[in-house]
């Protein structure tokens, strides 16, 4: 029974059946979106599909029983064939024999044989550097009246299929290692701080157990030809960052300008530039060219709304009621169509001995609209700078690492598999009648062909030996 559970989990088949599963499922994961709203999955398929593609767990198939049930027996049956091979590749790994016999000779793919008239120390010096100059630096062992001559290189070619299965080990380990940490958005206002992310597909708040300040934003827009310059609608952003500071236990810990691609990293934790818009159609800042009536200059006051100023040179005072920034009207009530600084106006209340003086309109679009003949003060809108917030995704994911460790053991694995070889030598010199009558034998583990032809020349100078001497 025992044997039959151990052949299943070191079978070839099972290897080819959970591959063939595995890139089914990767490919399904691409047509199915993961982990979408419900809304997005009715808009593609029916109640009845949705129904059926939601319970085999394929909204989230990555993180589903059979998914990880199937990546188990898929490394359990790797772990298994690494075992199982384990005795012959310990084998494989050994030196080899310095006076090599019947079995040695037996796993040879190549051997010649020749005669040397004339022996000689000088003779046997001269084919052991021709051996090293073709492999490595040899061993020579002299026995029972017989010289051997054992080269041997790339034995470490083996551990490239140990290298794969691990690094294919590591790579699940690591994904699996990564669902211990989470997904999720945060928005963060301008000069605001936040310490909480919102997680993927849900409401829950996780604590980031610090804090993130965003100083500042800053969006540009691709130029647009015919379009004027004081609006943004309809006009494409060209990048947009965000100065990000860390927090932690009331210190500034890390400061760092982000982009998209280019994030903030802190404890493992990843902030991406993701999305931003203004905090609100009324937050912000305006800045007022005020001039009353008959004065020759204007003064300028740069406030926000709520705020209550006085004007200078007169004993007059200010404040901004309310600011737009995409101005509408619709009977009689004005609102704000969108959070975009298309049409910026704002309303600015003058009182005088605290009673309303009056309260005019100021568009930034159209500084004469609105204007009344015979006002106290003329009010132009001369700047409007939005208050906007910055959306991040934040990712934690613990097993990165683990994944990208596996990723050098597997392209390590695969190169000493496929592009390194074991290659063996054995020179056997043997006195007779004065002479010597030589074995040249030789193998490779791949590559043979190329190594035959190696072989053989390597065969031709050790003939010639006899000659140059």
């Amino acid at each position: 029974m025992l044997k039959k559970i151990w052949s299943f989990f070191i079978s070839l088949r099972l290897t080819i059946v959970l591959l063939i599963v595995l890139s089914f499922v990767c490919v399904i994961g691409t047509f199915v979106p993961q982990n979408a709203a419900e809304h997005e999955y009715l808009h593609r398929y029916s109640q009845p599909a949705y129904d059926l593609i939601k319970n085999l767990g394929l909204t989230d198939m990555y993180h589903c029983w059979w998914f990880m049930a199937a990546l188990g027996l898929f490394t359990l049956n790797l772990a298994a064939c690494s075992f199982n091979r384990l005795s012959r590749v310990s084998r494989l790994l050994a030196p080899p024999a310095q006076t090599p016999g019947e079995q040695q000779w037996q796993g040879m793919g190549n051997i010649k044989k020749f005669t040397i008239k004339k022996d000689s120390p000088a003779m046997v010096e001269a084919m052991a550097e021709a051996v090293g100059r073709f492999l490595c630096k040899p061993a020579v062992t002299r026995r029972e009246g017989k010289t051997y001559i054992v080269a041997d290189k790339g034995r470490l070619s083996y551990l490239g299929f140990y290298l794969t299965h691990i690094g294919m080990i590591t790579i699940i380990a690591g994904v699996l290692v990564g669902t211990l940490g989470f997904q999720g958005f945060m928005k963060v206002d301008e000069g605001e701080t936040q310490s909480t992310v919102t997680l993927k597909n849900s409401l829950v708040q996780h604590d980031l157990g610090f804090a993130l300040r965003c100083d500042r934003f800053e969006v540009s827009y691709y130029d647009r030809g015919g379009m004027p310059e004081d609006t943004n609608e309809g006009r494409m952003p060209k990048d947009y960052k965000s100065w990000l500071v860390v927090v932690e236990d009331g210190k500034d810990v890390i400061k760092k300008v982000i982009e998209v691609n280019d994030p903030l990293i802190y404890k493992g934790i990843f902030f991406y530039q993701s999305s931003y818009g203004a905090v609100a159609a009324s937050a912000g800042e305006v800045l007022l060219r005020i001039k009353p009536a008959g004065a020759e200059k204007a003064r300028e006051y740069r406030v926000r709304q709520g705020q209550r100023f006085a004007i200078e040179g007169t004993k007059d005072e200010a404040v901004v009621d309310t600011i737009l920034a995409d101005f509408a009207m619709d009977d009689g009530r004005y609102f704000s169509r969108s959070d975009e600084p298309n049409n910026p106006a704002v309303r600015v209340i003058v009182s005088r001995a605290g009673a309303e003086l009056e309260s005019p309109w100021a568009f930034m679009k159209f500084p004469d609209f609105h204007r009344k003949p015979g006002a106290a003060y003329e009010v132009q809108l001369a700047g409007f700078y939005p208050r906007y917030y910055t959306g991040l995704q934040v990712t934690r994911d613990p097993g990165v690492n683990v994944v990208w460790l596996g990723c050098i053991f597997l392209i390590a694995g695969i190169c000493g598999a496929f592009f390194m070889s074991h290659r063996r030598l054995y020179l056997v010199l043997e006195e007779k009648d004065g002479g010597l009558r030589v074995v040249l034998a030789g193998s490779a583990s791949k590559n043979r062909q190329a190594f035959a032809a190696d072989f053989n020349r390597l065969f031709e100078q050790l003939k010639s030996l006899e000659k140059q001497s």
